[in-house]
């Protein structure tokens, strides 16, 4: 349950407090915000307790990756996993949103870093629970996925790392969520393993410890340097966490005999190799995993698989291993041309209205005209392009327009388009009070680009008591930058 404080969104997600998802969760405090989602207090007469909702604008596709990652993680049930209770869509005043609904937490990491920094002995105290639940994770092969201090929470007198973020390892980040120094360095070029968990513990630890954030935003391409003053006992269990090659972090079973104050055992020598992610095709949902259902899975055991090859089918006689690898190529070739052929058919396949707004960034920029791609009349949005800064044309939805600014060699990176949907709530004198990402793109810098531009545009004053609603939608593409606003309501 990430909760972060942003001075540009806050205001955007509480004017949703009094509105009430799907007729059973009301809206009540706002509890905060970060770049992709907002989280307020709720109750149910289902659930006695106080609960907090995490609200995320949605499309049809994020929607198709994180609803079946939502009924997963809700049924896994543990003493340090955050419980999620209830899943699904919900609109609110017509636009679409995904909605979870989790344990209330009183306190996150991050809440109490901003006031100190933790002790030696807190930060052991806080790994135990913490591996443990990793442990727990990683023995059926999934990830917390964003382990950083906004997601270690406490909920009474339990230690908790949020649940919304479980995801499997072959299933890779979502693309809304741009790189942080709480992902590995490899999970750029799209690789996945046990790993990405012990590098986000290990900066989640730095932070913890020096109130400050791992330093490289990112973008980190060799092991961080730690500060001299950097506490002794953790330096260099801390160091190991932080390598740059998953193979020399150490595991999560490591950690807990680390943490025990006990002599580890020597390491084996093939450590978790990483998997690398092929973005899937859309999937229907899976029934959830109940602890229960595999009494037998051991922590690391799965993962750490002896050199030699179990007698198997790489072992069968000669001619019948050649008539089982002849039969394996054909399955492999039949399913590619599925593949194929079911991508063609959603290509052609109108996206429905109710799961996705028309002109979502799923869309393909040359699969409609503009004005079709919006679902609206040609006029009720004007845009303004910028290739390099020029052809600007005049625009009756605002009177001050402002498209990012993109240096070359960062345009030379774009293939095809890139869609960033900005909303900005608009005063009565036609400045921008606040902006948050509406619909991003599989970039955080293009991101940010929309963001600041967006706050940047003014338009008309209206003489009325209420703040206005739109959004403004840029569509960033190697021969420039366009940009044009769409009233919400």
């Amino acid at each position: 349950m990430s909760v972060e404080p942003s001075e540009f969104t806050s205001e955007v997600w509480i004017r949703w407090q009094g509105h009430v998802v799907n007729g059973v969760f009301p809206l009540g405090r706002y509890l905060g915000c970060s770049d992709h989602s907002g989280v307020f207090l709720t109750h149910s007469a289902k659930h006695p307790s106080e609960l907090a909702i995490k609200l995320v604008p949605t499309n049809r596709v994020l929607a198709e990756s994180l609803l079946p990652r939502w009924k997963r993680a809700g049924g896994l049930t543990h003493p340090h996993l955050l419980r999620l209770l209830e899943w699904g869509g919900c609109q609110l005043e017509g636009l679409p949103y995904l909605y979870a609904v989790m344990e209330y937490a009183d306190q996150t990491l991050a809440q109490l870093l901003s006031h100190r920094a933790l002790t030696e002995d807190e930060a052991r105290e806080l790994l135990s629970p913490a591996l443990d639940a990793l442990a727990f994770l990683h023995g059926r092969n999934l990830l917390q996925g964003q382990l950083k201090p906004t997601n270690i929470l406490v909920v009474g007198d339990q230690l908790k790392l949020s649940s919304d973020t479980i995801r499997r390892v072959t299933d890779g980040p979502l693309s809304t969520h741009a790189p942080t120094v709480f992902d590995p360095p490899e999970a750029r070029s799209g690789s996945s393993s046990a790993a990405d968990d012990v590098w986000a513990l290990g900066a989640s630890l730095f932070e913890a410890l020096t109130r400050r954030p791992l330093p490289g935003c990112g973008e980190l391409r060799e092991a961080p340097m730690l500060p001299p003053d950097f506490s002794p006992a953790f330096r260099d269990i801390v160091t190991r966490c932080l390598s740059t090659s998953p193979q020399d972090r150490p595991s999560v079973s490591e950690l807990i005999t680390w943490a025990r104050g006990t002599a580890p055992e020597p390491a084996p020598a093939v450590t978790l190799a990483p998997v690398t992610v092929i973005p899937p095709q859309a999937s229907p949902p899976e029934p959830p995993t109940q602890q229960t259902a595999r009494p037998e899975a051991a922590p690391e055991a799965p993962r750490r698989a002896p050199r030699a090859p179990a007698k198997g089918v790489l072992q069968q006689p000669g001619p019948l291993r050649m008539v089982i690898l002849g039969a394996i190529v054909i399955l492999v070739l039949a399913w590619s041309g599925l593949r194929l052929l079911g991508g063609h058919r959603a290509a052609v396949q109108a996206p429905s209205p109710v799961q996705a707004p028309e002109g979502s960034p799923s869309q393909t920029p040359g699969d409609a005209t503009p004005a079709a791609a919006q679902g609206r009349a040609p006029g009720t949005a004007v845009s303004t392009t910028n290739a390099g800064r020029s052809g600007t044309a005049a625009s009756a939805a605002a009177i001050h327009e402002v498209t990012p600014e993109v240096p070359w060699h960062a345009r030379r990176t774009i293939r095809g388009h890139i869609k960033v949907w900005v909303r900005v709530l608009v005063d009565r004198d036609g400045s921008v009070a606040a902006a948050v990402v509406d619909r991003g793109g599989p970039s955080g810098y293009f991101q940010r680009l929309a963001l600041e531009a967006a706050k940047e545009w003014t338009f008309p004053p209206v003489d009325a008591p209420s703040r206005r609603t739109l959004q403004v939608r840029f569509d960033f593409s190697r021969d420039g930058t366009t940009g044009h606003a769409v009233p919400l309501h």
